[in-house]
């Protein structure tokens, strides 16, 4: 890894170059530091309303409205405590996890995960905006690889300018895509014959918790941070509830309600995409071509920001962070995560989900284990940037083992035991766990390892 970094941004011009966001991996200015709960909430509740989440909706619709209810509020409460610590981390040491891995997998571990992750997120950014191209070519009858690149361009755009920019919008655009929504809605109940939907099937929850965990809140808490980093420092102990609430109950509600959406929209129409009943009548259509765009470019921008920031924990393991480093791979991986849309990766969302959880999961836990229990929350920001002195501190085995075990039992847990990943507990989730538990009864008797 290049030397100490230097822990301050370089000065911008004047103008509109001067709000493009520059500061890349290095920790956030406290004068930059303003976010309250309520607009944490909001970037959440928007993140997560992206025009692929009533598909939660088509994913359940066998299981019914009811168990599909409980099931994402099971969701919530097992998602609830990780991405509370990650909203307190970044509050914390206002960096994205990907540095604070450092020093729970090694600088190496760290890399190869900020590599990893930047292909995931920039796969959720192809994802999205492939349903959003295919959805807005239906309603305009335009075609669907024209709407690939004007949604591309425009999230590109978004994203240059960084949290603060992406703060405004996501706040005085909720309304329009909440009332784009709510009439959607209101067309499917007053043109369709909806009815709520019963289970055709016996309930499945462990397969059902899965879906929703690896759809939304799990595969969402390890960014948490990417954003709260840009709160109000936890040394202020006003609101520490709400901010270890807000994420997670941003990210679930939206789960919640566009969840719903899908399901009576999967039974009404027969099709979970709401937004195609805009192809019907011109009027339906615009509203529902803004609802869409509005929501992918939400989601989008929580792809493409972290895939970016990601990026750029991977480059720093060998060079400094250059100026424009952080604007440049924007650009570079907003055009890759278009092509991934025009190559058709949304024929392949069911692989693509799995994979996120089988990694994800087990990641996130060994990081929660290790901030909180391992390095006590006592680690400064400039040991996270320090040349690695000894083995420990290129590889962390203990992590790197753990994290394989909970992977095994993710990917092959089923195997050995369907009936009860099935129909009792979420894969991931317990891969997930055992991870923690390994690495927390291999790391904590040793104590304290941070560098404070």
């Amino acid at each position: 890894m290049a030397g100490p970094e230097k822990l301050e941004s370089e000065s911008l011009p004047a103008g509109i170059l001067g709000e493009v966001e520059t500061v890349g991996i290095l920790p956030v200015p406290d004068k930059q530091r303003t976010m309250s709960p309520g607009k944490m909430s909001i970037v959440w509740l928007m993140a997560s309303a992206s025009a692929t989440t009533p598909l939660i909706g088509a994913l359940l619709f066998h299981f019914g409205v009811t168990d599909m209810i409980l099931a994402i509020v099971l969701s919530w409460l097992i998602g609830l405590v990780p991405a509370g610590l990650f909203s307190e981390m970044g509050r914390e040491v206002p960096l994205t996890a990907l540095i604070v891995a450092r020093k729970s997998y090694g600088t190496v571990g760290a890399f190869l995960f900020s590599v990893l992750f930047t292909f995931v997120n920039m796969g959720w950014f192809g994802l999205n905006t492939a349903v959003a191209g295919e959805t807005l070519s239906a309603i305009t009858h335009m075609p669907g690889n024209l709407w690939f690149w004007i949604i591309g361009v425009l999230q590109v755009v978004l994203v240059l300018f960084g949290m603060k920019w992406l703060e405004y919008f996501y706040r005085y655009t909720s309304v329009v895509l909440l009332v784009c929504y709510g009439v959607l809605a209101y067309y499917l109940f007053s043109h369709y014959h909806v009815k709520m939907p019963g289970p055709t099937v016996p309930m499945a929850w462990g397969t059902a918790i899965t879906t929703v965990v690896t759809f939304s809140i799990l595969s969402w808490t390890y960014k948490v941070s990417t954003v709260s980093r840009f709160a109000t420092p936890a040394s202020n102990p006003r609101g520490k509830t709400a901010f270890f609430l807000a994420p997670s109950v941003g990210i679930m509600v939206s789960v919640l309600v566009m969840g719903l959406m899908g399901m009576y929209s999967q039974q009404g129409t027969g099709n979970w995409n709401l937004a195609l009943l805009g192809a019907h009548a011109p009027v339906w259509g615009v509203i529902a071509a803004i609802g869409v765009a509005l929501a992918i470019m939400h989601t989008n921008a929580m792809n493409l920001y972290p895939s970016t920031v990601d990026l750029l924990v991977a480059i720093n393991t060998f060079r400094r962070q250059a100026k424009w480093g952080q604007p440049i791979a924007t650009i570079i991986l907003g055009v890759l995560g278009t092509v991934l849309a025009i190559l058709g990766i949304l024929n392949h969302v069911v692989g693509f989900l799995d994979v996120i959880g089988d990694v994800i999961i087990p990641f996130t836990f060994i990081m929660i284990v290790d901030w909180v229990w391992v390095q006590r929350k006592r680690t400064l920001p400039g040991a996270f940037f320090e040349h690695p002195r000894t083995p420990r501190d290129w590889w962390r085995w203990s992590a790197v083992i753990a994290f394989g075990f909970g992977l095994v039992i993710s990917i092959w847990g089923g195997d050995w035991l369907a009936g009860l990943f099935t129909s009792v507990l979420p894969l991931p989730v317990v891969g997930g766990l055992v991870s923690a538990l390994i690495y927390a009864g291999w790391e904590i008797p040793r104590g304290n390892t941070a560098k404070a």
